[in-house]
């Protein structure tokens, strides 16, 4: 049965970072079921221009982010301009205050600027147009907040989805004092919610621990026709094992230093025939890892690039490369990058941790390789050059067939059964 659903997101095209993929597919995934969806969402120029969406364009109600925002390189990441910890090179006490403020400041959120005017105009569409059920999808996580509110005037249920862990994100660098008001503000507001969704199992069990009630597991996953145009592509360069990182550094966490530290166990000429290609570069971790351990000339930096360019070189690339944190804070998430890795077929070298979710997706594929240790890396990429050199210049493509629990298809038809429950 067709319903009416407004979805609410901070990050919806073109105003989205690359990694922001899944609002889209959403809304894509459920015109295509037949349901009437409508978009509430931010309008932030610092971070156009890489996805597209597939609704007319009166679908989608934008709401300006008034304050001034960070340049596109520090941007891509955006999600993570709030969330990451980072190291202060200034007096600690000072640097406390900064973080006391900051949140302060910019509770929820530092997009709280639109929660007001996101409202009001959700209720002045509903003039026309009332929702049966608004869909929220975070973070940023002040998204929550503006479908709490619409579910309360309108008098609609509300299903929240958390693609990252609002409250108890290990990412979180919030003030001790300012902690438990932000952790009772977050559970206090998604205990509103009809219904919510997680994507990954650890963040599910945290959520229905924390709400009593049951969460449903959605994973990211990939599209069926992601890679459809690119079934047979050319390897990225015969001679060389090339090694893609299509995701974001985060500087002290996931960085590639193991890597970086492989590499310069290996012979000079070994070495000449690997090239490792990154699109982001947060406060110059891979340059200067590169540096330090003398491998610059293997290091390919490159700006980013809309995403169907990032596909097309995954899948000609060799090897593609997932950076973990190694922390067991990191063991209950998982990248989005993971699920279009797989979608790609090409071998996964991940890095960083050999615990936690993303590592076991890998590992139970096979998909790739799961690794810690500098000398078993070294190994690995000299066994990939045999075997690059044996095939014609080109890693196989592994199979397809494991891959199909991962379709971004099989994961929403868990978020339907969700939507149908609180419907019906």
């Amino acid at each position: 049965m067709p319903h009416r659903i407004l979805l609410v997101a901070g990050f919806f095209p073109p105003y989205s970072p690359l990694g922001a993929v899944r609002a889209p597919m959403l809304v894509r995934w459920w015109r295509d079921q037949g349901h009437d969806v409508r978009v509430i969402a931010l309008e932030n120029p610092a971070i156009a221009g890489q996805l597209d969406h597939c609704l007319a364009p009166e679908a989608v109600r934008y709401i300006p982010f008034g304050q001034a925002s960070p340049p596109l390189v520090q941007t891509v990441g955006s999600v993570k301009k709030l969330l990451v910890k980072r190291e202060s090179r200034s007096n600690p006490y000072l640097a406390s205050l900064q973080t006391l403020y900051r949140q302060i400041a910019h509770f929820p959120d530092r997009y709280h600027s639109w929660i007001k005017p996101a409202v009001a105009q959700a209720v002045a569409m509903a003039e026309e147009w009332q929702p049966d059920l608004i869909y929220s999808t975070a973070p940023p996580h002040s998204g929550h907040v503006v479908a709490c509110q619409i579910a309360r005037r309108l008098n609609r249920p509300w299903l929240a989805e958390l693609r990252d862990l609002w409250a108890g994100n290990p990412y979180n660098d919030g003030h001790p004092l300012f902690d438990p008001i932000q952790r009772r503000h977050a559970w206090g507001t998604l205990a509103q919610a009809a219904g919510h969704v997680a994507l990954t199992r650890g963040a599910a069990s945290r959520v229905s621990r924390a709400l009593r009630r049951p969460v449903t597991l959605s994973y990211n996953g990939f599209g069926a026709d992601d890679f459809d145009t690119l079934d047979t592509v050319s390897a990225h360069d015969p001679d060389r094992l090339t090694i893609v990182h299509a995701g974001i550094i985060y500087a002290g966490q996931r960085e590639p230093t193991v890597l970086l530290a492989a590499l310069a166990k290996l012979d000079a000429s070994v070495r000449a025939r690997i090239r490792v290609v990154f699109f982001h570069d947060e406060e110059s971790a891979v340059v200067s890892g590169a540096a330090h351990f003398g491998v610059a000339d293997c290091i390919e930096l490159r700006q980013p690039v809309p995403r169907r360019d990032i596909l097309k070189l995954e899948r000609e690339a060799d090897v593609l490369l997932l950076c973990r944190w190694n922390d067991p804070a990191e063991d209950s998430i998982i990248p989005g990058k993971v699920f279009e890795y797989i979608g790609a077929r090409r071998p996964i070298l991940t890095i960083g941790s050999d615990t936690g979710e993303a590592a076991d997706i890998v590992r139970a594929g096979p998909f790739g390789v799961v690794m810690t240790h500098p000398d078993d890396i070294a190994r690995q990429l000299v066994e990939w050059l045999a075997q690059k050199d044996a095939h014609g210049g080109r890693l196989p493509d592994l199979p397809e067939g494991p891959t199909h629990a991962y379709l971004r298809e099989t994961q929403f038809q868990q978020v339907d059964a969700a939507i149908a429950e609180i419907l019906r």
